[in-house]
């Protein structure tokens, strides 16, 4: 099931990406085009933050996550502000939309991880019974 929805959110990104690009290219800049593009660099960029204070990462995971996601809505906060998507009477908007997008994300990530070593768990459990059979 992780390969079917990761293999879906690549597939609507690369579609999204094009259906833009093709806009771009035929009508030209548009405020929803640059938008979109505007938020593939946020999702890279993200990425790559988030790549990195996984390398830098402590043994609390609760310090982990509230580092990364400061991380990220700081992030979020300066290139929003260059983009135009918050004013200096708003700033507290990037910390919102980061909230609201990390917490699901991060509860996703959860249960993947737990379904994900339910399945190792299965399978060493599989293994250790063939073994014991074969004694």
């Amino acid at each position: 099931m992780k390969k079917i929805i990761q293999k879906t959110l690549i597939l609507a990104a690369l579609m999204i990406a094009v259906v833009f690009l093709v806009s771009y290219i035929i009508i030209g800049t548009t405020e929803e085009i640059m938008l979109v593009f505007e938020l593939f660099v946020l999702a890279f960029a993200t990425s790559i933050i988030q790549y990195f204070t996984e390398k830098l990462a402590c043994e609390y995971r609760l310090v982990n996550v509230v580092c990364e996601y400061l991380a990220i809505s700081i992030f979020v906060l300066l290139y929003g502000y260059f983009v135009n998507w918050f004013m200096k009477s708003n700033w507290w908007a990037a910390f919102l939309y980061v909230a609201i997008v990390y917490i699901p994300a991060y509860f996703l990530d959860i249960a993947i991880v737990k379904k994900d070593i339910d399945f190792i768990n299965k399978k060493l459990e599989e293994k250790r019974k063939s073994e014991n059979e074969n004694k």
